[in-house]
């Protein structure tokens, strides 16, 4: 199962072969139960994270004491690289919004595999780079007053990603919500004010797009 995982690895993915069995020859399977702390903000960096099943939300904690949530990874994405290249303590918090499975790579065992493979290093700086356009998703929100408007914007991205005109979102509405920087009720008004005015038809968490956004 590990070798599946890795193949489907945005960094790990595109390496050679030798490369993914010093990977798998490292690499640890931990289980978390649902509402779990991975790592903490300001807690030590330790390596890199795959999540093999379930759901992990990436927040943090606002100077006001307010959580901000940054995203909701699910299987097959990382989290975690910026332990890679230098960094000393988590920029943020990891916590499970489910029963989760990850697969753990140790900063100081991948840290020898990438100074052994220098190529590698180009899949978790692109890795990285995604992850500054997620921030920037985040932040764009943020600015956006109108809930409504928010909302959108949030589903038009997720269909660029999905490239489905049936999109699932990306967690439960309630963590959406707080992703989006709303209360879970303005988030729930704003689907249905959406839905009323035919841009979109709800089915629990899948949302079909009826008003292209390409």
């Amino acid at each position: 199962m590990e070798k599946r995982f890795i193949d489907n690895c945005p960094i790990c993915s595109s390496q050679e072969e030798y490369v993914t069995e010093q990977i798998l020859s490292v690499i640890q399977k931990k289980n978390f139960a649902k509402n779990a702390l991975v790592f903490e903000q300001e807690e030590e960096s330790r390596g890199l994270f795959l999540i093999t099943k379930g759901v992990v939300k990436i927040s943090k904690i606002s100077p006001a004491g307010k959580e901000i949530v940054l995203g909701l990874l699910s299987a097959g994405k990382t989290f975690g690289e910026g332990s890679l290249l230098g960094q000393d303590r988590q920029a943020d918090t990891a916590t499970t919004t489910e029963p989760t499975e990850v697969l753990y790579l140790p900063k100081k065992d991948l840290q020898a595999i990438l100074d052994k493979n220098p190529l590698l290093y180009q899949s978790v700086v692109a890795s990285l780079v995604r992850w500054m356009a997620n921030l920037n998703n985040v932040i764009e929100n943020i600015n956006t007053p109108s809930a409504k408007e928010r909302v959108w914007t949030y589903l038009c991205r997720l269909q660029t990603e999905q490239n489905k005109e049936v999109v699932q979102l990306s967690g439960k509405k309630h963590e959406v919500a707080l992703m989006l920087g709303l209360r879970p009720e303005t988030f729930s008004r704003a689907l249905a004010e959406l839905e009323n005015d035919g841009q979109i038809k709800m089915n629990h968490k899948q949302v079909q797009i009826l008003q292209s956004s390409k």
